[in-house]
């Protein structure tokens, strides 16, 4: 009696893995795409200073750049 209750419970199983091996050998494979503007714009990210007194260092740059610009169109 228990040999035959393993037994069944030992074909269930197997049935069950079967199934799951089956559901896993039709799923298809993702492709990751690499996008080079995104390796861009981390790289620029980088670049940037973290502090807020560089950060304004920078703004400060950038700004007298732009004037410059401006001023020398006239």
């Amino acid at each position: 009696m228990i040999q035959t209750t393993v037994l069944q419970i030992a074909k269930e199983s197997m049935k069950e893995n079967k199934k799951l091996l089956t559901a896993l050998g039709t799923e298809k494979s993702v492709k990751i795409l690499h996008h080079p503007e995104e390796d861009t714009i981390s790289k620029l990210m980088k670049l940037l200073p973290k502090s807020t007194a560089g950060k304004l260092v920078l703004i400060g740059i950038l700004g007298l750049v732009a004037y410059e610009l401006l001023r020398s169109r006239d």
